[in-house]
């Protein structure tokens, strides 16, 4: 799905609420009033989220816009305010992946060089497979 960038106001609240959907990989909807369909964080809309925006800015009303799980995502990958407290989630992260996901990745690793080898060697001992004759 295609995602445009739009300017728009994120309370402390909203953010909240959009950690909390990264933490429960949950969607999540957010309230936009008429003064903070302008601002100065960034979030990657849909076309039609962004034709509801224009259209409540245009009328002076609030929009409220639901936003999936994958697009709770993609929005910790843009460029903007929002990504504050969303880096901070990481920084979280990365101590725990350090200690749990990564040593195992690099045993997993070393132990297929290490099988690699091994099955190298025993081709050069053995032959590569069965000839018959």
């Amino acid at each position: 799905m295609s995602y445009t960038n739009v300017s728009a106001n994120i309370s402390e609240n909203q953010q909240q609420n959009l950690k909390h959907a990264v933490d429960t990989k949950s969607s999540v909807s957010i309230r936009l009033g008429y003064e903070d369909l302008c601002g100065s964080d960034v979030l990657a809309l849909t076309n039609s989220q962004v034709n509801r925006m224009t259209k409540a800015y245009q009328d002076g009303k609030r929009v409220t816009i639901n936003m999936s799980n994958r697009q709770v995502v993609h929005n910790m990958n843009i460029e903007g305010r929002i990504l504050g407290f969303l880096a901070g989630l990481a920084a979280k992260a990365l101590p725990f992946l350090a200690k749990t996901v990564l040593p195992t990745l690099v045993t997993g690793a070393l132990s297929g060089v290490g099988s690699a080898l091994a099955q190298k060697a025993t081709n050069k001992v053995m032959g590569n497979g069965l000839y018959l004759k």
